[in-house]
């Protein structure tokens, strides 16, 4: 039976692994730390799980389903509450428009009534109505692209804060086709980009009743036990791996404890762990590896005693940068998910850090904490005292698709194929940052792996 050594244990990795396993090959995945599942965890609280990555996946992208499916839980999944999100600009609090996609307003007169935007940024978005054809073959990033259609104001106080709540990123610098390629597709039907969103909405035909995102009530941690369940035997933990190395034919994963041997590896740790894995072997690989930038971020759970605390009126609220505060989002998970609600305790999660700010590393917890709790007090009127507190830090965790990103993922394939045939890599910082992109960029190598040996056997 032919050996495969998957390097990473967060979702990639696994779902490459789960792949493997059911194929027939000899898999073993290898973790630095001492649980498995990346940035999908949890903690409890009151004996209540938590999470501490993400909360839900988007149901538009079907991976992530169809691997609940085949572990047979994707009939335990449920839908948020139906509540609408918001966002803190300007000193207040304000409602998101009901009608836009991925930031972006597709009706001008809601979003004129929302007070959001001030009525000169209205008239700069409305330009884009009678916008004219443009001959352009250069890559752009999202900024790039809404401050020309639609101005400073919707770039700066819509998409902007959208994104940097989800990968913690600078839209200026991130690529529309690498970084948010549905973007980039919906952006190419029209000259106009609302009248291009609008026609992509309708040809997507999404039924507007479907939820738009899915969790597990036990978190999104029971997709990873289960995988363990799976995985049973094929999983060490604690083990840093410090290269790969050629050894005739075959490759030897070298770890702090044991040596791998294997007849194909596949590297599912963020890129700059992949490069110093790979640095011995093959320099100009490690260097593009490492190239691809990341941002640091902070999670914080708060649990409030409920009586001390007014209902949130939605599920959440994101921060525009503009506003100079240490937060970016804040999911009021109470309110979001009807098994978190209606208990003594209050959740709370708030996600701090933005790309090129690191304050999220440089505080303690008592500093971070303090300090979110002063934001919250602003922003919402918090005033209680949380009965309990959780810190949880991912540095160097989000991977930035600035320009170019495609280009040097092509070449990292390139010299994989050509110059270190049997490694793959995989992960967020490849084709995509959600789950479902992760689980099926790890479908992907595992598919290449079997490419490459044939039969398991």
């Amino acid at each position: 039976m032919k050996k495969v050594v998957v390097v990473g244990g967060g979702i990639s990795g696994l779902a490459a692994a789960y792949q493997l396993h059911i194929k027939g090959f000899d898999v073993t995945v290898v973790e630095a730390s001492s649980s498995i599942g990346g940035k999908i965890s949890s903690v409890k609280i009151d004996g209540i799980s938590i999470d501490t990555g993400p909360d839900a996946f988007l149901v538009r992208e079907p991976e992530m389903k169809e691997l609940c499916s085949s572990l047979g839980i994707a009939d335990e999944l449920v839908a948020p509450v139906s509540r609408s999100a918001k966002i803190w600009v300007d000193g207040r609090m304000h409602a998101l428009p009901k009608s836009q996609f991925l930031g972006v307003p597709l009706d001008l007169d809601e979003l004129s009534s929302l007070g959001l935007i001030s009525p000169e940024g209205i008239a700069v978005a409305q330009n884009d109505f009678s916008a004219e054809a443009e001959a352009s073959d250069d890559e752009e990033t999202v900024g790039s692209l809404i401050r020309r259609r639609l101005g400073d104001e919707v770039m700066d106080k819509l998409v902007g804060p959208l994104l940097g709540g989800i990968n913690a990123g600078d839209p200026d610098k991130i690529s529309l086709s690498s970084g948010v390629p549905y973007l980039a597709s919906a952006a190419s039907l029209d000259v106009s980009l609302i009248r291009s969103i609008q026609k992509f909405v309708r040809m997507s035909d999404r039924d507007p009743k479907a939820p738009v995102f899915l969790t597990h009530p036990e978190g999104l941690g029971k997709v990873v036990e289960t995988l363990e369940i799976e995985l049973e035997g094929k999983i060490v933990v604690n083990e840093f791996v410090d290269s790969v190395l050629a050894e005739g034919e075959k490759w030897v994963v070298v770890g702090q404890k044991r040596n791998y041997e294997a007849d194909s590896v596949i590297l599912t740790t963020p890129s700059y762990v992949s490069a110093s894995i790979v640095k011995t072997t093959n320099n100009t690989l490690a260097e593009l590896l490492g190239s691809i930038r990341y941002a640091s971020m902070a999670f914080v759970v708060f649990a409030f005693p409920s009586k001390d605390i007014c209902p949130f009126d939605g599920s959440g609220f994101l921060v525009a940068k503009s506003e100079g505060l240490l937060m970016t989002a804040c999911s009021w998970s109470s309110s979001k998910w009807e098994h978190l609600g209606n208990r003594d305790l209050t959740f709370v999660r708030v996600s701090a850090g933005r790309f090129d700010d690191d304050r999220v590393l440089d505080l303690d917890d008592d500093e971070l904490i303090s300090t979110l709790l002063e934001e919250l007090s602003l922003t919402v009127d918090v005033q209680a005292m949380p009965v309990e507190s959780k810190v949880i830090r991912w540095p160097r965790s989000f991977p930035q698709y600035e320009l170019g990103h495609s280009k040097r993922v092509d070449e990292i394939q390139r010299l994989l194929r050509d110059e270190t045939p049997g490694i793959f890599v995989s992960g967020a910082a490849f084709n995509g940052l959600g789950l479902s992109a992760c689980i099926r960029d790890g479908t992907a190598s595992a598919q290449r792996v079997e490419d490459y040996l044939g039969t398991a056997n």
